[in-house]
């Protein structure tokens, strides 16, 4: 049977089905969580409640969309297992992010990432990360809407715009309606699913190689039809022009990566909404160590098998590889499995949507609207705002991705021309203003402006970069761009307009940037905690939970701010429980140290929970006296014990 009748065979009414299955509950499922977001707060962190795992799993579907299933079996079609490279390229800078980034956004409670431009270089560079930000996340919500559309029109015979409209339309409506909660419960199950399709695909790929003999047949052809080059991990150091180490090193190792990671409004929000730092840095070492590579195999697989079905004779060796997706799952996948493989599909198209859209309302709202449109409004004005500006957003996005349509080329090659020309100046700004305490306001600055107007000059004159190519011994492509060095050349000019700027230009007093940068670690949980942290080790306990307004009122701003506390970081304001004499003494709390209380059920991953402040102890018995505000807050059930356990 051809591809283009295997095809035909696919689109059955259960392949239908499913996906329409597919579509009333996720947007059922993601709705539901609404009633959780009671306060902004909760729409864009979900009370920095949820333990690690959650996280972990909401990143898996977050970190890969749509256009990394076409894009990477696109690669994986044209030069085999070395797909894999970009994502095996994070590691390097996992420290950087544990012990460096994650401490400084999560203790200095910054609500966005331009905030924290504000108040380590001030308003302009707020503004200058405003718009880079804006760029990069609308933009890859359009690219998503173009990377699943395409796959639709070719799959489903649904016109592309159609398709991409129906998605847009659905994500919103949840993304409105509940906020990050809903974001991250509605991605643990489209990352499990999706983890879930991959996989199968990749097993019913090499049963098919197999024929009658299965497994057992299928893993050796796959393997020997394939030659060496296309069987090791890396590509060649600086060629092919347009798939080398080096390029995509620079470009998806360290713009990409470190955009993704440290910059991207998303990600920082779903590391915000764990319970503790320490839940952050589970969640990243379990997504470098098992996630990564599980994803590695779920987004190109299809391309492996496609260059092995070629070396079988079944497919043609010139065949289009931006269609290698397709055409493996539609050889492959029985009616129904096809079905449940394209909602995987719109599930990677959509856990990022979401991610990225709700990301975005976020930048607007704390970085535009309230700042300098409607300020001093109540929080209730926000909420309501935040969920008109996530349609907003999703409306604007299908447009970008309608453009993305309109000039449609090869969809690798547009994502890294789309990377190396938006990320590198603000890569170069957070990592200096992190790790460096010499770098100034000024140079942060034209670092972002400097050097993104040489990197749009570049555009046009691409023989700017190919010093940067020739110092690695790269080769134009065969657009005569010099492809992912342009990454490279953003990184290094924007970074010596930084380092040299700074070096003439005087930088903010070190009272000012504390609990900034790397170096004023030591303050953060301090500023964090509004006194000294409290790093005896203890027990956690199970409580019951009795509703009491005796000694259970939210402390006044002047009775946690620290006197030496830096003009930036905004007073901590957390409700006040009190814990039997008997608890506190096992849990080494003293009053006014910080708490989290959680349902007692492990697997709702925080869902009931609060962080607090113990108050004095009391003698009731092995119960936590909470306000009504408190217990409403934390969505807690009367009947339900709750796990207490001590922070610092």
């Amino acid at each position: 049977m051809t591809s283009q009748a295997a095809l035909a065979a696919m689109g059955t009414g259960w392949d239908y089905a499913i996906i329409a299955f597919y579509f009333v509950f996720i947007l059922s499922f993601g709705s539901f969580f609404g009633r959780f977001s009671k306060s902004t707060r909760d729409f864009f962190f979900s009370g920095q409640r949820f333990s690690w795992w959650l996280i972990a799993m909401s990143m898996a579907a977050t970190g890969v969309g749509s256009y990394s299933f076409v894009k990477y079996s696109q690669k994986g079609f044209e030069y085999g297992l070395s797909s894999s490279m970009t994502y095996m390229n994070d590691w390097f800078f996992m420290p950087f992010f544990m012990f460096g980034w994650l401490p400084i956004i999560y203790f200095s409670r910054v609500k966005s990432i331009p905030e924290y431009f504000e108040r380590r270089f001030g308003t302009k560079c707020r503004i200058m990360a405003v718009i880079f930000m804006l760029m990069y996340m609308i933009g890859y919500i359009g690219y998503n809407f173009f990377t699943l559309g395409t796959v639709t029109e070719a799959l489903l015979d649904v016109n592309l715009y159609t398709a991409m409209s129906v998605i847009a339309l659905i994500s919103a409506v949840y993304i409105a309606v509940g906020g990050q909660t809903a974001v991250i419960f509605t991605d643990l199950v489209q990352g499990l699913m999706l983890i879930s399709a991959g996989l199968l695909l990749f097993f019913l790929g090499l049963w098919y190689l197999g024929g009658d003999g299965g497994l057992a047949t299928g893993l050796p052809n796959f393997w020997s039809n394939l030659t060496l080059a296309q069987r090791l991990p890396f590509s060649g150091f600086n060629k092919p022009p347009d798939f080398n180490f080096v390029g995509i090193f620079w470009q998806d190792g360290v713009a990409s990566s470190i955009t993704f990671l440290f910059i991207n409004q998303g990600l920082i929000m779903r590391f915000m909404a764990a319970k503790s730092m320490t839940e952050g840095r589970r969640t990243i070492l379990f997504n470098v160590c098992l996630i990564l590579p599980l994803s590695m195999i779920v987004v190109g697989n299809a391309g492996w098998l496609g260059r092995a079905m070629v070396g079988m004779g079944i497919l043609p060796d010139d065949l289009d590889p931006t269609k290698a997706f397709v055409t493996v799952a539609s050889l492959v996948c029985l009616p129904g499995v096809f079905g449940f493989v394209l909602a995987a599909l719109t599930a990677a198209l959509m856990s990022t949507i979401d991610t990225l859209t709700n990301a975005t309302s976020a930048v607007l709202i704390y970085d535009v609207y309230q700042p300098y449109i409607r300020p001093g409004r109540p929080d209730r004005h926000y909420l309501r705002a935040a969920r008109l500006i996530s349609l907003c957003t999703s409306a604007v996005g299908l447009g970008v991705g309608c453009i993305f349509a309109y000039y449609g080329e090869d969809m690798y090659y547009i994502h890294a021309k789309f990377i190396g020309i938006v990320t590198p100046p603000i890569v170069v700004a957070v990592f200096l203003g992190a790790f460096w305490k010499r770098y100034t306001p000024t140079a942060a600055f034209w670092s972002m402006l400097g050097g993104g107007l040489l990197i749009w000059i570049s555009t046009f004159k691409p023989g700017m970069i190919k010093p940067f190519a020739d110092l690695f011994g790269v080769g134009p492509d065969g657009k005569g761009d010099y492809g992912y060095m342009r990454s490279l050349f953003g990184l290094v000019t924007s970074g010596a307009i930084g380092v040299i700027i700074s070096l003439f230009t005087r930088p903010k007093p070190q009272s000012e940037i504390a609990g900034l940068w790397i170096g004023s670690m030591h303050l953060a949980r301090k500023f964090f905690k509004g006194g000294q942290p409290n790093f005896e080790i203890g027990q956690k306990i199970v409580a019951g939970l009795k509703m009491s307004a005796e000694g259970t009122t939210r402390p006044g701003a002047e009775e946690i701010r620290m006197p030496d506390a830096p003009a930036h970081q905004p007073p901590a304001s957390y409700a006040v429980v009190r814990l039997a004499t008997a608890d506190m003494e096992r849990m080494k709390v003293k009053p006014g140290d910080l708490l989290y209380v959680g349902d007692s059920r492990r697997w709702l991953g925080g869902l009931r929970s609060l962080h607090c402040r113990a108050g004095q102890p009391h003698d009731q018995g092995n119960v936590v006296l909470i306000s009504e505000e408190a217990f409403k807050a934390g969505s807690f059930i009367p009947t339900r014990p709750v796990r207490v356990e001590k922070f610092f």
